[in-house]
């Protein structure tokens, strides 16, 4: 029986930084272009201090003379600068994101020990482990790791006998040496970190924050707010719509959960981010009922289509369980039943060649996420090109979980410059400790990206979004007249 590793050695609290330097601590403010090009101003203004929603006043509307200001920018322009100026740009959507991974570790934190952000709740987490015994509501069956800073509502808690309780403490009670553990354990910032700390232990470690519907529709609207100072307008995220509970840790239904959410994204300081949220429901590709939960999912879409736009299926490829062909059959019977819903899948995570990319566009998909093994099915890429397939391309999640360790061999300007649809996005940018700006600066400080790419990759999020017909005319007439 394995156990959390100690105390001591989660005490590195510094965050990583990917930029070195701290560029994602940065507010919004684009550098000024020195020089006037063709008799127009070359000034893109936004307030010096991020507002929830940044005012950009479009200045060059000649796209060859912002093409060359661009290039002049990444000469002479310093790297903070150039992060600066990312900032601050106009981008696409985000349509990659699973909400449980899109929320920073102090983010989790401020909402769960704050009574009137989270309706009147207090979490606890597991701060020491004392007793080896394993608990239903504490280990899966056949599951006997114990994990350290699990956390639990206070009915859960509760109902633990005193040998368990003992090892719990409120979270708002943890010293800054606990605090800063509990923390580090949710997001990838010690060496050695990967892909088996993300998919086994982050998500166990949340509990039941993940469930609690006050938490995390405080959450999101504190992201609409964070993507909104980065120019983002459109959030297509990645969620489950059933097993949430209440502020009493009360399982609620599916349709209470979604008046909830629908409630909280129509106040004020929701709508003034100016972002829209769409909703994918997703399933889990190995789990032993994946093919119930896609006919269930489907329903629930087919029901509620004003916000939910399509399915995704997510979990390690590398669990054999859930190869696409798998769902040939599932994906077959519900195309036979239900018109107009988005598939997007994510396929290609792997370093290994497989044909996981082609098999997932027969299940019907015309959006696949990560796709980093595609090099190694040429017919499949060549088919891709100039077509309605677009790659979800995820730069910092796949540095961090080891699927392309060196983002210089990155396939993703390969791409880009072979014609086959891409788009930046995020995955679970709160577990990186990252955020959409740091997606683009990698691209374009290892890339070289121009700026005519740059706004190609922007529109294709909207293009190859599952937003109706008019919601998508509306991002992009908006997009293109900032």
């Amino acid at each position: 029986m394995s156990t959390e590793k100690p105390l001591k050695s989660r005490l590195n609290t510094s965050r990583r930084r990917l930029l070195k330097g701290g560029f994602a601590s940065l507010v919004g403010a684009p550098i000024l272009a020195a020089r006037a090009n063709a008799g127009e101003s070359t000034r893109m203004r936004v307030s010096q201090s991020p507002p929830p929603r940044p005012v950009y006043q479009r200045a060059v509307s000649d796209p060859a003379v912002m093409e060359r200001l661009f290039e002049e920018i990444k000469r002479k322009a310093s790297p903070e600068e150039l992060y600066r100026f990312l900032y601050a740009m106009p981008k696409g959507g985000d349509i990659h994101h699973h909400l449980g991974g899109g929320f920073l570790p102090s983010m989790w934190y401020q909402v769960a020990v704050d009574r009137e952000r989270n309706g009147g709740q207090r979490f606890f987490t597991r701060f020491r482990v004392s007793n080896l015994r394993r608990h239903p509501m504490l280990n899966a069956p056949g599951v006997s790791y114990i994990f350290q800073w699990r956390t639990l509502n206070e009915a859960h808690y509760k109902s633990l006998d005193p040998g368990f309780q003992r090892d719990f403490k409120a979270l708002e009670d943890l010293d800054e040496i606990e605090r800063s553990a509990w923390m580090s354990a949710i997001v990838l910032d010690e060496k050695g970190e990967g892909r088996d700390e993300f998919f086994e232990y982050h998500w166990t470690r949340l509990g039941d924050l993940l469930k609690s519907i006050h938490v995390m529709a405080e959450l999101l609207v504190e992201n609409m707010k964070r993507f909104a100072s980065e120019g983002v307008t459109y959030l297509e995220l990645q969620r489950g719509a059933f097993h949430y509970m209440d502020e009493n840790g009360r399982g609620i239904s599916a349709e209470e959960a979604e008046v909830f959410w629908n409630e909280r994204l129509e106040r004020q300081d929701a709508l003034e981010t100016g972002v829209t949220v769409r909703w994918q429901g997703v399933a889990i590709r190995f789990a032993d009922d994946a093919e119930d939960q896609v006919r269930r999912i489907y329903a629930w879409i087919d029901q509620h289509r004003e916000t939910w736009v399509g399915i995704n299926m997510a979990g390690r490829e590398d669990d054999n369980r859930g190869y696409p062909k798998r769902f040939t059959k599932v994906y077959d019977e519900m195309l036979r039943k239900y018109p107009g819903i988005g598939i997007s899948i994510h396929a290609g995570e792997a370093e290994k060649p497989d044909s996981y990319i082609r098999d997932t566009l027969r299940l019907g998909a015309s959006r696949i996420g990560h796709g980093i093994n595609l090099l190694s099915d040429p017919d499949t890429m060549l088919r891709m090109r100039e077509s309605k397939f677009l790659v979800e391309i995820n730069l910092i999640s796949n540095e961090l979980l080891g699927y392309v360790p060196d983002l210089a061999q990155h396939p993703f300007p390969i791409y880009l410059r072979q014609g086959i649809p891409v788009c930046l996005n995020t995955d679970d940018r709160g577990m990186w400790d990252s955020n959409f700006t740091d997606e683009y600066y990698v691209a374009v400080s290892k890339f070289n990206l121009s700026w005519s790419e740059l706004r190609r990759m922007n529109e294709a999020s909207y293009e190859h979004s599952f937003a109706d017909a008019g919601l998508k005319a509306q991002l992009l007439e908006d997009f293109r007249g900032r």
